[in-house]
C-alpha cells in the first residue's frame, strides 16, 4: 500500500521540500534515518511522527524509555 505525502496532510511548505528532494510517497523514506528525516527544513515533531506512523515504524527507539 502506498501513502502519498499529500495524504498525510502535512505542512504545505514542509511537503514542497520534500517534493523537490525527490520524495512522493511515505515508502520513498523508509530508509532514511530519523534523524535525517528531522534535519529537513521544515520538519516538526508532528510531522515526522505522522510520516513514522505511515511507514508502521516507532517514531522512538526503545533505548530511550529504558532505565539503568
Amino acid at each position: 500500500m502506498t501513502t502519498k505525502l499529500a495524504d498525510l496532510k502535512l505542512k504545505p511548505w514542509l511537503l514542497t521540500e520534500l517534493n523537490q528532494l525527490g520524495y512522493e510517497t511515505a515508502e520513498d523514506l523508509k530508509d532514511v534515518p530519523g534523524a535525517e528525516l528531522l534535519r529537513i527544513p521544515g520538519m516538526g515533531g508532528a510531522c515526522w511522527r505522522k510520516i513514522s506512523k505511515a511507514l508502521g515504524r516507532e517514531p522512538f527507539s526503545d533505548a530511550w524509555r529504558e532505565k539503568p
